[in-house]
């Protein structure tokens, strides 16, 4: 399928969902419009520990974000575009393109039918697009398509069951990368506790299909908890196991999220994972995710924020990894701190510092220093009944 075919896909089912449920009363549209100038330097464009580039690039964003309203049913399409140019490397231009899609319909009062979907269209230039599989001595361009459908039901006043698919579809434009599909169901329960918190747990199957190689089938299972006591406040954690049809491998599965808004001012997020993901390396890879960001509005005018992510390959002495060997091991890491001015009523300015490191077990690593200032005007917001 190629990368044209799959934006009018999902251009498609974003019209579908619209044109479906076009009978709904009191439809509130909106439509916002951003529009992006980035000037940025990196003195290790590629992330490399051999092909060190650095470069001055510029990029153009306009976004556009569509929703729609009714009692009944909720339409998200945000839609960003990229045009990236770099000042004597024309080889790492590109077109980028970002489009997602989320839908809520209400079937009745116990019933609910979501869709998530989403198409990415960019190059491992700067994205983290399997980020600690291995170094990269050119930029690559890939394409990926998701699509999550689900559906909820109440059975009671403390229970609630789901059912749910989980489809992805990568394609790389280089024989350094393999590309790859996979899909498979999962089916959900949650109790009610209390008001403020409830159990959850969830039997999962996916099957991975790497072109060329090999499939795996895994079977996931989750159990955990879930404390929301306000708007305010969100912890949960699950935990369980995951094991592999194919050579009976067993290996466990973490998820820690947490959402804190401290005041008005400050509001923290935290994410901790451990699970075997699909890659580009034609594998099931073991992943361990971290990644905390923190936002502080220093005045009306000024917001301050920092973002940590972590990602690292190894399995921690527990069985389940499908890595062939530990000289694969590796770890990575960005640190983004950044502030945010308010210059006009529609205008904000964003100075942005990105480190990135990449390390590997056998001794090789990489350092990336960038600095980025975007100038961002936002379009007067359209609203209507109707379409």
């Amino acid at each position: 399928m190629t990368a044209r075919r799959r934006i009018v896909l999902l251009s498609a089912a974003a019209i579908a969902c619209c044109a479906g449920w076009r009978a709904a009363s009191a439809a509130e549209w909106k439509l916002t419009t951003y529009l992006g100038q980035t000037v940025l330097y990196n003195d290790n464009l590629l992330l490399s520990r051999r092909n060190e580039i650095d470069a001055i690039g510029f990029t153009t964003t306009p976004h556009l974000i569509l929703e729609r309203n009714t009692p009944t049913l909720t339409i998200k399409l945000d839609g960003r575009f990229e045009f990236n140019e770099y000042i004597d490397h024309s080889n790492f231009n590109s077109q980028d393109q970002f489009i997602d899609l989320n839908v809520e319909k209400l079937l009745s009062e116990r019933s609910r039918l979501n869709l998530a979907a989403d198409l990415i269209r960019d190059t491992t230039l700067r994205s983290e697009q399997d980020a600690s599989d291995r170094f990269l001595d050119d930029s690559i361009r890939f394409v990926t398509v998701r699509a999550n459908p689900s559906w909820t039901y109440r059975l009671t006043e403390l229970d609630d069951i789901s059912l749910s698919g989980n489809y992805r579809n990568t394609s790389y434009d280089s024989a350094d990368k393999t590309d790859y599909q996979s899909y498979g169901p999962t089916i959900g329960y949650d109790r009610r506790l209390s008001e403020l918190d409830k159990f959850t747990s969830s039997l999962s199957y996916l099957h991975f299909d790497p072109e060329g190689k090999a499939s795996s089938d895994r079977l996931g299972l989750l159990a955990g908890y879930a404390y929301e006591p306000s708007e305010r406040l969100l912890l949960s954690g699950q935990g369980g196991l995951s094991y592999d049809l194919n050579d009976g491998d067993v290996g466990y599965r973490a998820r820690i999220n947490a959402r804190y808004l401290l005041d008005d001012q400050t509001a923290l997020r935290a994410l901790l994972s451990h699970d075997i993901e699909p890659s580009g390396d034609g594998q099931l890879r073991t992943r361990n995710r971290a990644s905390v960001g923190v936002t502080y509005k220093a005045t009306e005018l000024t917001t301050l924020g920092l973002a940590v992510d972590y990602t690292d390959n190894y399995d921690y002495g527990l069985s389940g990894s499908t890595e062939e060997d530990n000289d694969e091991e590796s770890r990575y890491y960005s640190v983004r701190p950044s502030v945010a001015w308010q210059i006009a009523e529609d205008w904000d300015l964003v100075g942005e510092y990105r480190f990135r490191h990449k390390a590997f077990e056998g001794g090789d690593s990489a350092t990336s220093n960038a600095v980025l200032l975007t100038l961002r005007y936002r379009l007067p917001t359209l609203t209507g009944e109707g379409f």
